[in-house]
């Protein structure tokens, strides 16, 4: 004679044999708000067990090369202010520095200088806000708010130094 627990555990298992799980495919991003709207990925699962995950990346294309073809050195920069919406400096510097390179121009060390403070206080001010948005993905508000008013004293000095943010 079996016991109640054998025969529970019976069960159990006919019901699990009998089982079936559909795979299920979703689209994550790129407006979900993990992924910020630079990405979507394509997730396969199966019941909650991801088995693939395939990312489509290039959301924030800008045309860039394109719309540069037919533009003056100077006509261009405005549009690397585009290829990082966070760091827009660090952008224009990299792109004055091929051209200076390219023309074999030098510019004055006092210019250099300037450029250093301003690509490092560009790249403290994009910690500033990953930290702060990552933290706030995980759930923590504080660190996010502290982030963006720090960051808000940078791109105050940057407003004085050139007028854009």
């Amino acid at each position: 004679m079996s016991t109640t627990h054998e025969r529970v555990e019976g069960h159990l298992s006919q019901s699990l044999d009998n089982l079936r799980t559909d795979e299920l495919l979703l689209n994550m991003g790129p407006q979900h708000p993990s992924t910020h709207g630079v990405l979507r990925v394509v997730v396969t699962t199966d019941g909650e067990i991801v088995k693939a995950a395939k990312p489509e990346i290039g959301y924030l294309h800008r045309c860039f090369e394109k719309h540069s073809e037919n533009r003056e050195y100077l006509q261009v920069v405005p549009y690397t202010d585009r290829l990082d919406y966070v760091a827009a400096m660090t952008q224009e510097l990299g792109y004055c520095l091929a051209v200076e390179k390219l023309l074999e121009v030098q510019i004055p060390e006092r210019a250099q200088k300037l450029r250093v403070i301003v690509s490092e206080l560009q790249r403290i001010a994009s910690h500033l806000l990953a930290i702060g948005t990552y933290s706030l993905d995980t759930g923590g508000f504080a660190a996010f708010i502290y982030g963006f008013r720090d960051r808000e004293h940078i791109l105050r000095i940057f407003e004085e130094l050139c007028g854009a943010r």
